[in-house]
């Protein structure tokens, strides 16, 4: 097997693609993505330089970068780059979650407002792509990248939906009736056994 095969298999392109956009979104760049994960202070420590972060992502190297790493320097940046190409990668969307007690009516409203301009900006970019009859690959790949914003847009707006205005479930698993359960008899003074 070629050096080059391995490693798309290994550390594919649009991972590579998406901790790149996390390391230019950090206010350092990729001197402060080392520190992040651990920056080398001298010959005979362990620790990465940023000629070694840059090895582990150029798409001709023998290295490849850690997933952990990636959710490190995507925590340290704000972003979700790395959680929205895994998520295209398996088919489906990456919807970011929040605490419900941050959440109000506005942000919710606010969240349908961004899906609305991401659906907007889809249809720009369809309208541009078709104009001369032919859409080609690049189009192609475009148009689907912002289909996919607009999906997750959309997601994200019934999850803050959902989270704030639906009932909490009430689980209750088959057979655990509270007469049953020992915590519950412990909790009202009783014990489960009869030894006492």
């Amino acid at each position: 097997m070629d050096s080059k095969n391995w490693r798309n298999r290994m550390q594919p392109e649009w991972y590579s693609e998406a901790v790149k956009k996390v390391i230019s979104d950090l206010p350092g760049g990729y001197e402060e993505a080392v520190t992040w994960i651990g920056k080398k202070e001298s010959k005979d420590r362990e620790g990465t330089t940023v000629d070694s972060l840059f090895n582990r992502l150029r798409s001709e190297g023998d290295q490849i970068l850690p997933l952990g790493w990636a959710i490190v320097l995507q925590k340290a940046g704000g972003s979700h780059h790395v959680a929205h190409a895994v998520a295209r990668a398996s088919g489906g969307y990456f919807i970011p979650g929040g605490e419900v007690t941050e959440i109000d009516n506005s942000d919710i409203n606010e969240k349908l407002l961004e899906a609305f301009e991401q659906v907007s900006r889809y249809s720009e970019v369809f309208r541009d792509a078709v104009k001369d009859g032919v859409m080609d690959k690049q189009e192609f790949e475009q148009l689907k990248d912002e289909l996919y914003l607009a999906a997750a847009k959309l997601q994200e707006h019934l999850n803050l939906g959902s989270r704030i205005f639906s009932p909490s479930e009430k689980v209750n698993a088959p057979g655990c009736s509270p007469e049953r359960s020992v915590a519950i008899n412990i909790q009202r003074g009783e014990r489960g056994d009869k030894s006492a």
